[in-house]
């Protein structure tokens, strides 16, 4: 029986922006450039380049300077490319008539850690051959490697079909549409891992109804509407976490607010806008913010003024723009410091407002 759970992932949120650990890509041969043989014939991806698989039945090929005929680089077959880097690319249909779908499978040097930050990009052009361009390009993570014998889209339910219990899919975010044959083009998304990601498939899936597409300017010896693409590059790249860290409560580095006021400091204010241009980019997360204070005052004016702090953060949020519905807030006076401290440096500390956010997914 498929198992769905409903995970619940808290987020802190530092401000800055991300950076690549070490920069190490962790995709087995994402740069296509390891084969067991020059390409000769079509299809044959599987069996010409190292530690790559095609995860259906579709014909995915491969082509490097190296290759006979129609396999070679610059011109093959579909059209003409040089390499965005190295000697070699892939080759697949996007799109095809009866939902037809070509894929590359990749191997992980190791599964993604939960919880941890990552970035995924790659390299796209258009080959000369095509009739239609497309506006969106997928990556589907899965902790086991997929064997379906179909040659079209891989959707959810065949995803089920074929017993894949743990599979995630994460849109590319591309500038425009990719229909630009003369160059490449990057697409790319930062991404929090689940934690079982060990291989990673690349191509669309969605049918040919649902894809978003457009039509080329081609002559009439091109009437079946397909759409060929070239990939180069295929990187995934751990950040470090200066932007996410599971499970633990953020709090903004500038000052939000002046001594016993709930007024907004402009300083806070900019802060407060960088959580907004986030939540705005990741309509999937919601936002519990939590102010705090130190142990001088009474208890119920402490709780008083730690609850206006906590509105006056959520209510300049809604006012940038964000759903109210995304958005709980909470004061908890001094009850729940961070530091046992009397001193004025604990008790700046303690006065605090803390930013968690919390996404809710469908977790195959």
């Amino acid at each position: 029986m498929m198992v769905r759970e409903i995970r619940n992932i808290s987020l802190a949120f530092i401000f800055l922006l991300p950076v690549l650990a070490n920069a190490q890509n962790l995709v087995v041969n994402g740069g296509f450039e390891e084969y067991v043989s020059c390409p000769q014939e079509m299809s044959n991806l599987a069996i010409d380049i190292k530690s790559l698989t095609t995860p259906t039945k579709g014909t995915t090929d491969y082509f490097n300077e190296c290759g006979v005929g129609d396999m070679g680089i610059p011109k093959n077959f579909k059209g003409e490319q040089k390499p965005f880097k190295g000697k070699g690319y892939a080759g697949l249909h996007l799109y095809a008539p009866n939902d037809y779908r070509e894929y590359i499978q990749f191997e992980l040097s190791e599964p993604l850690q939960k919880g941890k930050l990552y970035r995924i990009s790659l390299q796209s052009s258009l080959a000369e051959s095509s009739v239609l361009a497309m506006q969106e390009l997928t990556v589907l993570f899965t902790k086991e490697q997929i064997q379906a014998d179909i040659n079209q889209n891989l959707s959810p339910p065949r995803l089920e079909r074929f017993n894949i219990e743990r599979y995630s899919y994460v849109n590319l975010e591309i500038d425009g549409v990719l229909y630009d044959s003369g160059k490449w083009t990057e697409a790319s998304v930062d991404f929090v891992a689940k934690g079982y990601e060990k291989y990673i498939v690349v191509g669309n899936f969605k049918n040919n109804k649902a894809s978003k597409k457009i039509r080329l300017e081609t002559d009439e010896n091109k009437p079946v509407e397909t759409s060929y693409y070239y990939l180069d590059e295929v990187n995934v790249t751990y950040l470090r976490d200066e932007r996410y860290e599971l499970n633990k409560p953020f709090v903004l580095n500038q000052l939000l607010f002046e001594f016993d006021n709930f007024d907004l400091t402009e300083e806070g204010k900019k802060d407060i806008r960088k959580i907004y241009t986030h939540l705005k980019k990741h309509p999937k997360l919601l936002l519990t913010i939590n102010g705090h204070t130190d142990e001088l005052g009474s208890d119920p004016y402490n709780k008083y003024l730690s609850s206006r702090r906590a509105w006056t953060v959520a209510k300049y949020l809604q006012e940038l723009g964000l759903d109210k519905n995304r958005i709980s807030w909470e004061g908890h006076g001094e009850d729940l410091p961070v530091v046992n401290d009397f001193s004025e440096k604990g008790r700046k500390k303690n006065r605090r407002v803390e930013f968690v956010m919390t996404s809710f997914e469908d977790d195959h």
